[in-house]
């Protein structure tokens, strides 16, 4: 019965339901609990029920005489809501009142007498919703509710008679909506058995899904359910179909999430719109499957999603809303909104991204990011408190989606112990995974496990720290990381004895992924290395051929002797480095693989720690080559079963030997190095001494001093048996500290000068022993070492009549670096030549004095070596000169470049930032100033700058390299020669527009133009079209054109690049007219600059060989076209005659858009933001696009288009 008092304030619905003992004890014992009647008063029928159900249970309080239900000791903390709000995902609250309310409100009214008492449940101060309390007394139930007057009473707990059947709104039946009970709940923590709830083949779902997507926006929800229920069989299949559409169709509103008046949860609304908070989500979820003959309810509660920081406590009112469908005689949970996408924090954007992870989710999983206001929708059979949800670690949809399955600690909360706090994940593959500190920080070391990894942090400071874990599957075709898991990290103390290199990377020693690389059996499992002695070797076997290096950094070691430290052996398939520490410290030892043509990725690298303060390992020295000692290209080269197999030859007696068995019949000779200088004789004796017999060679070795030296072996080519080739090197470390000191080291005096000239004048240890040199071939080279930095000369002299001053200098080319001078010498005929070679005087400087000469004889008829380029500028290559200019580390260090296919590069590392060109010069090709730059392309970003060169035609050329000066102007630096014989190289002409350097530079980022999307200077396209894209500066304005030799219309070079301005970037769509080689060009202005002047940004050089690329013209576009504005369609800007066109432009603030042909067609806007429509270009010429932000303005000309005008696109 109803007891109503007449107050406005209070109205009372009293229940009392009879039972009798018997058939309490022997009624109806069915498993389908009691469902909730959706609002209104029930039949006096309906009021009979043989048994309280287990929905009626759950709300008794805990200790109620009689309940029977294991629900009824279950602490009911928060009850249902009917609305919810909050951020994404977000929901609004049905206003309802707590007891003490419910108790003020009474004693406002006249009293109701009660012959019975009424015990209230417990409940949590700040939950809210409707009173439920119950009394049993020997042979009857009581039930009492209490709602303020302005409510609509909830009777989600009135009994029914069992069995009968409910009526959907869509004139279907089912039966009574049934409860969470015990066989709907599961155990926590999740048993790793399943990610959802109900088993499944997601394979078998994958016709409908793609049906469900492709299914339109009807104008309502019953015509949408019967489209989406065609090929739905069963109701699983109905729930899928149903939350495929939504999470596919329905957009996130961003503007409820902000302003709760503009949230709907009418479903109909939400359709219309298609944008809708996560109410409007569960809403029109909710009312789909009920058309569906679905049994399913919206639940509220709370959520770690858009706007929860980890740690942070949650307020009293709900912040989402997601649903529960009942499939197989169960409860499920799903959540739309999070299946649907993801808000964009930074951009304040809603992005789609379908994510299965939330379809019918495990409630052990679900619980994570989800905690319902009533607690028995968590289907737990022990369920979570508030605090417990706030405080747990919260494992988001990323880490199952990974296949990942459990994370330590367990615990949001983590310590440090002694400055260290150790982290790990497992999961059912292997994956890559990286991590943060407080965003920014990489303080930690991770290595990977078989399925997951383990991360070791070390704090740099006390206090607390957010920890983000992200993962990655091994996937080359995805690039980005996400995030799985966030951690709190309190420090209580920094250990001050660790550090961590920062050139360490993040995944530190060997792993799964090493291996995939192929490098097995790794010698050091351990990623931290710990040495006492300094000491230390790491080794893998190669699963293919591979060049492979090492490298040692610490704040210790200067830049460029990374690999001094490091010793590196290769015999057959197996590679180690030996390492030696410079002092004690913590290293990074980094081991990298060629990916390509000189360039090297790290695949690996170790922490080596070493705390012993009396290490101080020397490097080795600088001209050994890794690997050293025996290797396959000695053996390969024909020198077999060498003597010594060790690649570090001990000695203490100041000499040692080596021998090896000749394969064939080959030469070999040998160079000894100490300090960087050759030795060959000493005091009049021979340090090396090679003996033969047979094919057996003996190489015993005298060494002057005690220190480190280089034994390096060179072998005969085969192609050329006058030409000798590297082919090994040992280490030599001799302990005698009884040898002769370096002061008593002495080189043969040469007999065509006075006695002791050479050394007198600092010209010291001559590569050629004896001052007669005989070359077979017409060219012979000629080294010194100075004892300091000074200027020299060399001529050429021969008794032939026709010799002349100039041809003294033509024949002779010479490099000079580090205190080495060589000098390099090719006759133009066989015969016998004088070579001298003068030095700047001391004390005169620019008066040379000779130092040396020596005589040259060539017996080969055959020799005709053409002389050097008489613009060659000698010393050729890097000089110490070049190096005072600010160019540092060539990639050439060789002054002669030999190119057979007509094209070479070659790089400096710059000392600052500098301007820089160079041009390519030649006897034999006539070239203009113009065209000597229109052969070399300059690529310059940060400190390193690139020229690629391409020769016209074979021959000698010179390349000239000039730097700036203080004062602005251009001087020499180097130059090189560049040497092709291939007389089919023909390469053209670069474009004239084409300015140096190309691609983009320090100079475009100065200008605004940042984070370019194409960093190569050159794009090559096969179709014809390309897309560069800039972060933009909002400070600046950009305009880009097409450039050819060809095209001299402006309005051509316009019109082949479209612009697009968005999100922060601007993006140039480029189509060529044609084949051919282009140059795009992009020219900046500031915004504040009235004026319309744009300046010279950046460039790049487009080439395209594919002879059918025909592009039209992009549309033309007016002033009053934004670049924020986005064409859609049509893109080309000529429109095939007498055809319907369709068009779309995407743009926001605008009140209408024209098309105008021989009609004015408009366009409409549809729920994407988008202005689509068509118009039928028969019988026009040109068809316009108009628009306006205001219908009571004109309509402003933005695009035009020519119709059928083929010739019109001109080139």
């Amino acid at each position: 019965m109803d007891i109503r008092q007449d107050s406005s304030s209070l109205r009372i619905d009293l229940l009392l339901i009879v039972h009798s003992q018997d058939k309490q004890t022997g009624g109806d014992k069915s498993e389908e609990p009691v469902p909730p009647r959706q609002g209104g008063h029930r039949r006096k029928d309906q009021l009979v029920s043989a048994e309280r159900s287990d929905y009626d249970a759950q709300w008794a309080p805990a200790g109620s005489v009689g309940t029977k239900s294991n629900l009824s000791d279950r602490p009911n903390d928060r009850s249902p809501p009917d609305k919810n709000v909050g951020t994404l995902p977000t929901h609004d609250p049905k206003i309802m009142h707590t007891d003490e309310e419910c108790k003020e409100n009474c004693n406002k009214q006249d009293k109701v007498q009660v012959p019975f008492s009424v015990k209230p449940a417990p409940r949590k101060p700040h939950t809210s919703g409707q009173i439920i309390s119950s009394y049993e007394s020997q042979e009857s139930h009581v039930r009492l509710e209490i709602h303020p007057k302005t409510s609509k009473p909830q009777l989600l707990n009135r009994p029914t008679v069992t069995g009968a059947p409910l009526s959907t709104n869509n004139g279907n039946s089912w039966d009574p909506t049934p409860q969470p009970s015990a066989k709907d709940f599961y155990a926590y923590p999740w048993d790793k058995s399943n990610l959802k709830s109900l088993a499944m083949n997601l394979k078998n779902f994958e016709k409908l899904d793609a049906y469900s997507v492709k299914v339109g926006k009807p104008s309502t929800v019953e015509q949408l359910v019967s489209s989406l229920l065609k090929m739905a069989r069963t109701d699983l299949e109905k729930v899928r179909a149903i939350w495929t559409w939504i999470c596919h169709h329905i957009e996130y509103d961003l503007d409820g999430m902000e302003d709760k008046s503009k949230r709907s949860g009418d479903p109909n609304q939400t359709l219309l719109t298609g944008k809708g908070a996560c109410e409007g989500y569960a809403g029109l979820f909710e009312n789909m499957c009920s058309r569906a003959g679905i049994q399913c309810l919206k639940i509220g509660g709370y959520s770690k999603g858009f706007c929860y920081k980890t740690g942070h406590t949650f307020s009293e009112e709900p912040n989402h809303a997601w649903n529960a469908v009942y499939l197989n005689k169960r409860w499920h949970l799903v959540d739309t909104t999070w299946g649907a996408g993801f808000a964009n924090s930074s951009t304040n954007s809603f992005k789609f991204r379908y994510n299965e992870f939330y379809f019918l989710t495990h409630p052990a999983l679900f619980i994570a990011e989800h905690f319902p206001d009533n607690q028995n929708w968590q289907l737990l059979q022990v369920p979570l408190s508030m605090k417990q949800f706030e405080g747990n670690l919260c494992r988001n949809s990323n880490f199952y989606n990974a296949g990942l399955t459990t994370s330590y600690p367990e615990t949001l909360m983590v310590e440090t112990v002694n400055g260290k706090a150790t982290f790990s994940i497992e999961g059912h593959s292997p994956a890559l995974f990286s991590f943060t500190l407080n965003k920014t920080e990489k303080p930690g070391i991770m290595t990977l496990t078989k399925n997951g990894m383990q991360l070791d942090v070390y704090p740099t400071v006390t206090g607390r720290h957010k920890l983000e874990l992200y993962t990655k599957p091994f996937n080359p075709g995805k690039e980005s990381y996400d995030k799985v898991v966030e951690y709190i990290l309190h420090c209580g103390s920094v250990d001050t004895g660790f550090r961590i290199p920062k050139e360490l990377e993040p995944i530190v020693g060997p792993s799964w992924l090493t291996e995939i690389k192929g490098f097995l059996q790794n010698l050091c499992s351990n990623p931290i290395i710990s040495t006492q002695d300094g000491c230390c070797s790491v080794g893998f076997t190669l699963v293919k051929k591979a060049t492979v290096l090492a490298t040692l950094h610490s704040d210790n070691i200067k830049p460029g002797d990374e690999n001094r430290y490091v010793l590196q052996t290769l015999r057959g398939n197996r590679v180690e480095f030996k390492v030696h520490l410079p002092q004690k410290g913590f290293y990074a030892l980094k081991i990298h693989s060629s990916c390509g043509p000189l360039t090297f990725e790290c695949f690996c690298n170790y922490l080596v720690v070493c705390t012993n303060p009396e290490v101080a390992w020397p490097p080795f020295p600088r001209q050994l080559q890794n690997p050293v000692g025996p290797t396959a290209l000695m053996e390969k080269r024909g020198l077999l079963q060498p003597s010594q197999r060790d690649p570090i030859i001990y000695t203490s007696s100041s000499h040692c030997s080596l021998s090896f068995t000749l394969k064939e019949d080959i030469k070999i000779l040998t160079s000894l190095l100490f300090d960087e200088t050759p030795l060959t004789d000493h005091g009049g004796k021979r340090l090396v001494i090679q003996a033969q017999k047979g094919n057996h060679v003996e190489i015993q070795i005298h060494l002057p001093q005690a220190g480190a030296y280089i034994l390096q072996i060179f072998a005969n080519s085969k192609t050329s048996p006058t030409s000798f080739e590297y082919v090994c090197n040992y280490l030599i470390c001799c302990s005698n500290k009884e040898a002769e000191s370096p002061e008593g080291l002495v080189t043969a005096q040469s007999t065509l000068n006075s006695a002791n000239t050479v050394d007198k004048n600092g010209f010291m240890r001559p590569s050629q022993q004896g001052q007669v040199i005989e070359s077979p071939d017409g060219r012979c080279s000629l080294s010194f070492s100075l004892d300091r930095e000074e200027s020299c000369l060399a001529t050429l002299h021969c008794d032939d009549s026709k010799w002349n001053k100039q041809m003294e200098r033509r024949y002779i080319m010479y490099t000079q670096k580090h205190r080495h001078v060589e000098f390099y010498i090719q006759l133009p005929k066989s015969g016998s030549y004088e070579l001298r070679i003068y030095v700047d005087n001391r004390s005169q400087p620019g008066s040379y004095e000779f130092v040396s000469g020596y005589l040259i004889t060539c017996n080969n008829p055959d020799v005709a070596w053409p002389p050097f380029p008489n613009k060659l500028q000698n010393p050729v290559g890097p000089t110490a000169l070049s190096e005072k200019k600010g160019l540092l580390q060539p990639s050439h260090t060789n002054p002669i470049i030999d190119s057979t296919e007509g094209r070479c590069s070659f790089s400096f590392t710059l000392k600052k930032e500098m301007g820089i060109f160079a041009r390519l010069q030649s006897d034999d090709v006539n070239l203009t100033e113009e065209a000597e730059r229109r052969h070399v392309l300059q690529v310059q970003r940060q400190n390193k700058v690139e020229f690629q060169v391409q020769l016209p035609q074979c021959g000698m050329y010179v390349l000239k390299i000039y730097t700036e000066s203080e004062q602005g102007s251009y001087k020499f630096a180097c130059n090189y020669l560049i040497n092709c014989t291939n007389t089919k190289v023909t390469w053209p002409l670069l474009p004239v527009e084409l300015s140096n350097p190309v691609g983009p530079s320090s100079f475009s980022e100065k200008k605004g133009l940042v984070r370019p999307s194409v960093l190569e200077p050159v794009i090559y396209t096969d179709d014809g079209c390309c897309s560069v894209s800039f972060g933009l500066n909002d400070s600046i304005d950009v305009v880009a054109t097409l450039h050819a030799d060809d095209i001299t219309s402006e309005e051509v070079r316009r019109r082949h690049v479209f612009q697009v301005i968005k999100d922060g970037y601007v993006e140039f769509l480029t189509r060529l007219p044609k084949a051919g080689t282009y140059v795009l060009k992009i020219c900046t202005k500031t915004k504040s600059d009235p004026g319309n002047m744009y300046d010279y940004t950046c460039n790049y050089l487009l080439c395209c060989s594919n002879p059918n690329v025909r592009w039209p013209f992009f549309p033309m576009r007016y002033n009053a076209w934004d670049c924020t504005y986005e064409l859609l369609e049509p893109l080309n800007g000529i429109l095939p005659a007498n055809s319907p066109v369709q068009f779309k432009i995407k743009a926001r603030g605008l009140a209408a858009v024209l098309v105008k042909g021989l009609n004015l067609c408009p366009l409409t806007l549809n729920s994407d933001g988008c202005w689509e429509g068509t118009c039928n270009t028969q019988g026009c010429q040109d068809i316009h696009v108009m628009l306006t932000n205001n219908l009571n303005k004109n309509y402003a000309l933005v695009l035009s288009y020519k119709v059928n005008n083929t010739d019109s696109q001109g080139s």
